[in-house]
Protein backbone atom coordinates (compact mmCIF):
# COMPACT_ATOMS: atom_id res chain seq x y z
CA UNK A 1 0.00 0.00 0.00
CA UNK A 2 1.25 3.08 -0.74
CA UNK A 3 1.39 6.13 1.78
CA UNK A 4 -1.58 7.87 0.29
CA UNK A 5 -3.75 5.04 0.56
CA UNK A 6 -2.98 4.58 4.10
CA UNK A 7 -3.47 8.43 4.73
CA UNK A 8 -6.94 8.25 3.21
CA UNK A 9 -7.46 4.65 5.31
CA UNK A 10 -6.67 6.94 8.60
CA UNK A 11 -8.26 9.74 7.95
CA UNK A 12 -11.88 7.71 7.01
CA UNK A 13 -11.07 5.93 10.50
CA UNK A 14 -10.48 9.80 11.93
CA UNK A 15 -14.35 10.63 10.88
CA UNK A 16 -16.01 7.62 12.03
CA UNK A 17 -14.35 8.40 15.43
CA UNK A 18 -15.56 11.98 15.51
CA UNK A 19 -19.01 10.68 14.41
CA UNK A 20 -19.25 8.34 17.39
CA UNK A 21 -18.71 11.18 20.23
CA UNK A 22 -22.18 11.70 21.71
CA UNK A 23 -23.43 14.97 21.43
CA UNK A 24 -22.84 15.58 25.22
CA UNK A 25 -19.46 15.47 24.29
CA UNK A 26 -19.04 17.43 21.76
CA UNK A 27 -17.22 21.06 22.55
CA UNK A 28 -19.72 23.72 23.43
CA UNK A 29 -18.39 26.12 20.74
CA UNK A 30 -19.45 23.72 17.94
CA UNK A 31 -22.43 22.75 19.21
CA UNK A 32 -23.80 26.43 20.12
CA UNK A 33 -22.25 28.15 16.81
CA UNK A 34 -24.68 29.40 14.14
CA UNK A 35 -26.09 25.88 12.08
CA UNK A 36 -24.71 26.79 8.93
CA UNK A 37 -21.42 26.33 10.11
CA UNK A 38 -21.76 22.75 10.91
CA UNK A 39 -22.76 22.51 6.96
CA UNK A 40 -19.18 24.00 6.12
CA UNK A 41 -17.41 21.80 8.30
CA UNK A 42 -19.33 18.58 7.05
CA UNK A 43 -18.50 19.85 3.57
CA UNK A 44 -14.52 20.35 4.01
CA UNK A 45 -14.10 17.19 6.09
CA UNK A 46 -15.71 15.50 2.87
CA UNK A 47 -13.76 17.48 0.32
CA UNK A 48 -10.09 16.74 2.06
CA UNK A 49 -11.69 12.90 1.79
CA UNK A 50 -12.82 13.38 -1.78
CA UNK A 51 -8.91 14.44 -2.48
CA UNK A 52 -7.54 12.03 -0.85
CA UNK A 53 -9.94 9.19 -2.29
CA UNK A 54 -8.75 10.62 -5.90
CA UNK A 55 -5.26 10.91 -4.93
CA UNK A 56 -4.84 7.38 -3.47
CA UNK A 57 -7.19 5.42 -6.19
CA UNK A 58 -4.59 7.45 -8.60
CA UNK A 59 -1.26 6.44 -7.20
CA UNK A 60 -2.27 2.99 -6.31
CA UNK A 61 -4.28 2.16 -8.83
CA UNK A 62 -6.50 0.54 -6.82
CA UNK A 63 -10.03 0.08 -9.45
CA UNK A 64 -9.85 -0.96 -12.73
CA UNK A 65 -12.82 1.82 -13.71
CA UNK A 66 -11.88 5.69 -13.82
CA UNK A 67 -10.87 7.16 -10.24
CA UNK A 68 -12.99 10.40 -10.42
CA UNK A 69 -16.33 7.85 -10.85
CA UNK A 70 -14.78 5.84 -7.84
CA UNK A 71 -14.09 8.47 -5.64
CA UNK A 72 -17.26 9.47 -5.86
CA UNK A 73 -18.67 6.63 -5.42
CA UNK A 74 -16.44 5.18 -2.55
CA UNK A 75 -17.17 8.62 -1.18
CA UNK A 76 -20.55 8.83 -0.93
CA UNK A 77 -21.28 5.49 0.13
CA UNK A 78 -18.80 6.16 2.80
CA UNK A 79 -20.79 9.13 3.87
CA UNK A 80 -24.26 7.34 3.31
CA UNK A 81 -22.85 4.88 6.19
CA UNK A 82 -21.23 7.44 8.22
CA UNK A 83 -24.87 9.03 8.73
CA UNK A 84 -26.22 5.88 9.49
CA UNK A 85 -23.97 5.24 12.05
CA UNK A 86 -24.05 8.69 13.81
CA UNK A 87 -28.06 7.10 14.32
CA UNK A 88 -26.70 4.76 16.88
CA UNK A 89 -24.90 7.31 18.84
CA UNK A 90 -26.78 8.67 21.65
CA UNK A 91 -27.71 12.37 20.81
CA UNK A 92 -26.55 12.04 17.80
CA UNK A 93 -29.03 11.74 14.34
CA UNK A 94 -29.38 11.22 10.73
CA UNK A 95 -29.22 14.03 8.85
CA UNK A 96 -29.80 14.00 4.75
CA UNK A 97 -28.70 17.73 4.60
CA UNK A 98 -25.62 16.55 6.31
CA UNK A 99 -25.45 13.55 3.97
CA UNK A 100 -26.06 16.41 0.97
CA UNK A 101 -23.06 18.47 2.45
CA UNK A 102 -20.62 15.57 2.71
CA UNK A 103 -21.62 14.46 -1.06
CA UNK A 104 -21.12 17.93 -2.19
CA UNK A 105 -17.39 17.90 -0.44
CA UNK A 106 -16.49 14.43 -2.10
CA UNK A 107 -17.50 16.20 -5.32
CA UNK A 108 -15.86 19.25 -4.63
CA UNK A 109 -12.15 17.48 -3.34
CA UNK A 110 -12.46 14.67 -5.84
CA UNK A 111 -12.71 17.64 -8.92
CA UNK A 112 -9.80 19.62 -7.50
CA UNK A 113 -8.01 16.52 -7.30
CA UNK A 114 -8.77 15.09 -10.77
CA UNK A 115 -7.89 18.78 -12.06
CA UNK A 116 -4.35 19.08 -10.45
CA UNK A 117 -3.67 15.77 -11.24
CA UNK A 118 -4.29 15.68 -14.90
CA UNK A 119 -2.91 19.23 -15.39
CA UNK A 120 0.54 18.35 -13.44
CA UNK A 121 0.97 14.77 -14.76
Amino acid sequence: MKPYTILTIGYMFLITLLSHVSQEDLPKSITSGPDNLDYFFHFAEYSILGFLLFRSITSDELLTFHPFYGSLLIGISFAILDEFHQSFVPGRHMSSIDMIFDSLGILFGTFICSRIAFNSF
